[in-house]
């Protein structure tokens, strides 16, 4: 059985996926960068995506652990962009592309306690569906 939260978050969750996805494509395109750190993004958005719509699909079942993994993929690579950057800056090294990386890190550090709260709410709803089913 699915927690009344699930909805809500499976909305927000396919709503960041856009965003982040509309983003990301446009910061590539825009400032360029390896291909690698754009599939991984991408890898990040099909996670959220899956999740979402499984979640929203399932009734009246969860999947909330689907969605706490596009979290948890969100913030862990969120987590090393930002504070890689954040290291790059210490050391006075300036972006090769020219990105205003001081000003972008402020925002991301945002987005990444955004994403910390979302990965919070997606995990309580996935240990109360495992409760609920006894695993």
């Amino acid at each position: 059985m699915r927690a009344r939260s699930e909805t809500a978050l499976a909305v927000l969750t396919l709503v960041a996926a856009a965003t982040h996805f509309t983003l990301e494509t446009w910061y590539h395109l825009t400032w360029g960068q390896p291909l690698q750190a754009l599939l991984v993004d991408y890898v990040c958005n099909a996670l959220m995506l899956l999740g979402g719509f499984r979640s929203l699909s399932v009734r009246p079942g969860s999947a909330a652990g689907l969605l706490a993994a596009g979290w948890a993929y969100a913030l862990g690579f969120g987590w090393r962009s930002v504070f890689g950057r954040i290291d790059l800056l210490q050391s006075g090294v300036r972006a090769t592309n020219g990105e205003p990386t001081g000003a972008i890190v402020i925002v991301l550090l945002a987005a990444l306690g955004i994403v910390a709260v979302m990965l919070l709410w997606a995990l309580t709803l996935a240990w109360q569906q495992s409760r609920r089913s006894g695993g």
